[in-house]
C-alpha cells in the first residue's frame, strides 16, 4: 500500500469513517503514552498546573491595580488567555516529543 499525494494511504479519503477511526486510535495511543509518562513522573502534572496558577497570581495582582479596568474584571480577561497559552505550550511540547520519538525510535 503506497501513500497518496496527500501522505495518506489510498482509500482514506473515500472512507471518512475509517479515517476518523484511525485518527481516534492514534490519538488514544498518544494519550496512553502520556499517561504512562505521568505515572512514572507525577511532578510533571504538578508543574503543568503550577504555571497557569502563577500567571494568574502574578499578573492578576499586578494588573488588578491598574485603573483601566473596573475592580476584579481583569481576571475575566486574562483567564481564557492563560488557558489558551497553557494548552498551546502543552501541545507544542507533545508535538516535539512525538517528533523526537519518531526520529530516535
Amino acid at each position: 500500500m503506497t501513500p497518496s499525494a496527500h501522505g495518506a494511504p489510498p482509500g482514506v479519503w473515500a472512507n471518512p469513517l475509517g479515517a476518523l477511526a484511525s485518527f481516534v486510535r492514534k490519538t488514544l495511543v498518544i494519550a496512553e503514552l502520556e499517561a504512562r509518562k505521568l505515572r512514572h513522573d507525577p511532578t510533571e502534572l504538578f508543574m503543568r498546573a503550577v504555571q497557569p496558577t502563577l500567571w494568574l497570581l502574578v499578573f492578576g495582582q499586578v494588573f488588578s491595580r491598574l485603573r483601566g479596568l473596573p475592580e476584579g474584571r481583569y481576571t475575566d480577561f486574562i483567564a481564557p488567555g492563560i488557558l489558551a497559552q497553557s494548552v498551546l505550550f502543552i501541545s507544542i511540547f507533545y508535538g516535539i516529543t512525538i517528533i523526537w520519538s519518531a526520529t530516535w525510535g
